[in-house]
């Protein structure tokens, strides 16, 4: 049998296969030599791909990443972009740059070779990210980024016809506290760069006094103008005992029946027992809405010792001044003629020039006085001590200062502060009245806050009811809807 000399077609195709595998080889052996000088395949730093690429190359892309890309910053539904320069972050290039190298040139050829091929990395540790920034300069940038998108709350605002107060409208916060982790994580990452400021609500505060303050000035202010007359007030808050208002308060006051309150205080301080029946009639009397004068002038005469009513209401003068209460004074009693040559007391209150009152010569107090007054009987009654109880030491007890406001509860008239607060609203006051002076001076008891208000309005020759009564409920009101602001009295304010 012959056999062929000649190769068949298999064997010219495998050495085909063959011849092109090995040139193949050849070619992809060259192109890894040439690149041998580039950094390895699958090579990362910072997170950038760099395989491949020179030195030059690989500056390039983490500029572009790290340095030209923004970063974007969300406020909410707005959207931001800002500069990484703008926070001075720094890429450490040379840093990063020489540990690539040294992968580069570790490598061993073969096996570098091999993931060329194949498009793997081969015995390659990524470079982690060298950067630096500005802490500081970045916190400016969220600052004005904040500056510009918060929403600043709107704070509570007087309502003049209802006398109450209408609630501030909620803002917005940046936490750029909360904020800053995310915004640096996106500023060190070289994709997805994006950040959440974290965006609270700012509720409005409560409002402060001097909203208060405000409301009772304008209204008392349109009084004086329309009348030609003054009005005085004093509001202390007894909870917190450090805010107060006072309007006019120093103003001169004709006394009225409201200086019936220290009668009975020095009545209670000369006690060394508990009032028979009769001077028990008495205080009920004279802190009542009783019209008499009988039992204040009875206890002029118990204070005295005798019966002389003048001599106990200048020993309750001097009661005042002990307690420095120095523009209040009693020096005759209810219902009595002066004699003759009698003279008028000289207080810093009535001593100044171009006085607006005309207060009675022999029976005066101020506002800011009487709430004194009052606030030293609520701290005495609650056992917190105060001046009472420092002054008169043992001859004031907390129990005869409750007894005196559980007798002022009973005044019950239905107007001026009464009518400015809920009817289930406790209220110890003292009211009076002359021609033309009108006056309450009490303590509410409410749920928001226990506070003293004094009111006096003064009108010369006649101050008419009609004109009166609605201010000093409305003012009153006000008080009440400042001090309860969650739940206001909006029953409709009364009208001069």
């Amino acid at each position: 049998m012959n056999r062929r000399s000649s190769p068949g077609a298999g064997q010219w195709f495998t050495v085909t296969i063959l011849v092109a595998a090995t040139i193949f080889l050849l070619i992809k052996l060259f192109q890894y030599a040439s690149l041998r000088g580039n950094y390895p395949t699958g090579l990362t730093v910072a997170g950038v791909n760099v395989g491949g690429l020179s030195r030059e190359e690989a500056t390039d892309v983490l500029t572009n990443r790290y340095i030209e890309a923004p970063v974007l910053i969300y406020h909410g539904q707005d959207r931001f972009e800002i500069s990484p320069s703008d926070a001075e972050f720094e890429l450490d290039l040379e840093a990063m740059l020489s540990r690539a190298d040294i992968e580069r040139t570790q490598q061993d050829f073969w096996a570098g070779f091999w993931g060329f091929l194949w498009g793997t990395p081969v015995e390659v540790s990524p470079v982690e990210l060298s950067a630096t920034h500005n802490r500081e300069a970045l916190r400016r940038v969220l600052g004005d980024i904040a500056a510009l998108m918060d929403q600043p709350t709107q704070p509570a605002q007087p309502v003049p016809d209802t006398f109450s107060f209408q609630y501030g409208e909620t803002g917005t916060v940046t936490n750029v506290d909360a904020s800053f982790a995310d915004v640096e994580g996106a500023l060190y990452r070289a994709s997805n760069r994006e950040a959440r400021l974290v965006v609270e609500p700012s509720s409005p505060d409560r409002p402060q006094i001097n909203l208060l303050t405000r409301l009772l000035v304008n209204s008392l202010q349109d009084y004086e103008q329309i009348t030609g007359g003054a009005g005085s007030m004093f509001v202390m808050d007894l909870n917190a005992g450090v805010d107060e208002i006072a309007i006019n308060a120093d103003l001169p006051m004709s006394g009225m029946d409201l200086l019936k309150l220290p009668i009975v205080l020095e009545t209670y301080r000369l006690l060394d027992q508990e009032p028979t029946l009769t001077q028990a009639g008495w205080i009920s009397s004279t802190l009542s809405a009783d019209l008499s004068n009988e039992g204040a002038n009875q206890l002029l005469r118990f204070i005295a010792g005798q019966d002389d009513p003048k001599l106990g209401a200048e020993l309750v003068t001097q009661t005042m001044q002990r307690l420095g209460l120095v523009n209040t004074f009693i020096t005759l009693p209810y219902d009595t003629e002066p004699p003759a040559g009698t003279t008028r007391p000289s207080t810093p209150a009535n001593s100044v020039e171009d006085l607006r009152t005309l207060p009675n010569p022999y029976m005066q107090t101020t506002a800011e006085d009487m709430g004194t007054l009052l606030s030293m009987l609520y701290y005495c009654a609650e056992g917190k001590g105060g001046t009472l109880m420092a002054v008169f030491e043992g001859d004031v007890t907390q129990t005869e200062c409750q007894t005196i406001l559980a007798f002022m509860l009973q005044d019950k008239i239905g107007s001026l502060i009464e009518e400015g607060v809920p009817t289930e609203t406790a209220v110890a006051h003292r009211h009076g009245w002359i021609s033309d002076t009108h006056g309450d001076a009490g303590i509410v008891f409410s749920p928001g806050a226990d506070y003293v208000i004094v009111q006096f309005l003064y009108k010369p020759d006649w101050l008419e009811w009609e004109i009166s009564s609605p201010l000093l409920a409305n003012l009153s009101r006000a008080t009440y809807n400042y001090f309860n602001f969650d739940n206001p009295y909006l029953t409709d304010a009364r009208t001069n």
